[in-house]
């Protein structure tokens, strides 16, 4: 099975259970250069109380220790269901995270592109490789499980389409 898709698959069932507990639908997985997972996690902005406590932040936070580790220093891989958003874009690049891969992009609040395209902080982002949607079924079913979030919120959920 493909890397990517496995652990963004993993990325999607953190993103469920963010779901189920209430809060926006993204999940996260760290990945070191072997392969091996080094956090899981979700975001917990409404079961924490806590508007930062994003799935990225999530993740960062449980595998500091290791991210601070120079064997570690921009060799590992996030998996996020979504593109990361202003925020996590520059946690990612604080913690010398080397690549980023997320299912569905978020033409709205994702970053990542934008901040690596502009030409601000643009040396800092041009260490960073992304992989944007590599898997339109994945995307789809990000895509669906936000639609499920706005819905019970009683927002209307705006859908761009997924090519």
């Amino acid at each position: 099975m493909d890397k990517d898709r496995y652990f963004l698959e993993m990325a999607l069932d953190e993103a469920e259970i963010a779901f189920q507990e209430g809060t926006v639908p993204i999940g996260v997985v760290l990945v070191d250069p072997d392969g091996n997972v080094l956090s899981k996690g979700r975001n917990r902005i409404f079961t924490n109380f806590d508007p930062t406590c994003h799935a990225e932040v999530d993740v960062i936070r449980q595998a500091g220790k290791k991210l601070l580790d120079p064997v570690y220093k921009n060799k590992c891989t996030l998996y996020s269901t979504v593109e990361p958003c202003p925020m996590c874009s520059g946690a990612i690049i604080l913690s010398d995270i080397c690549r980023a891969v997320w299912a569905l992009s978020d033409d709205y609040l994702g970053a990542m592109r934008t901040m690596k395209e502009g030409s601000h902080f643009r040396h800092k982002f041009d260490k960073v490789s992304v992989t944007a949607m590599p898997f339109k079924d994945l995307a789809i079913r990000s895509q669906e499980l936000h639609r499920k979030w706005d819905e019970q919120r009683g927002l209307k959920y705006v859908v761009s389409d997924i090519v």
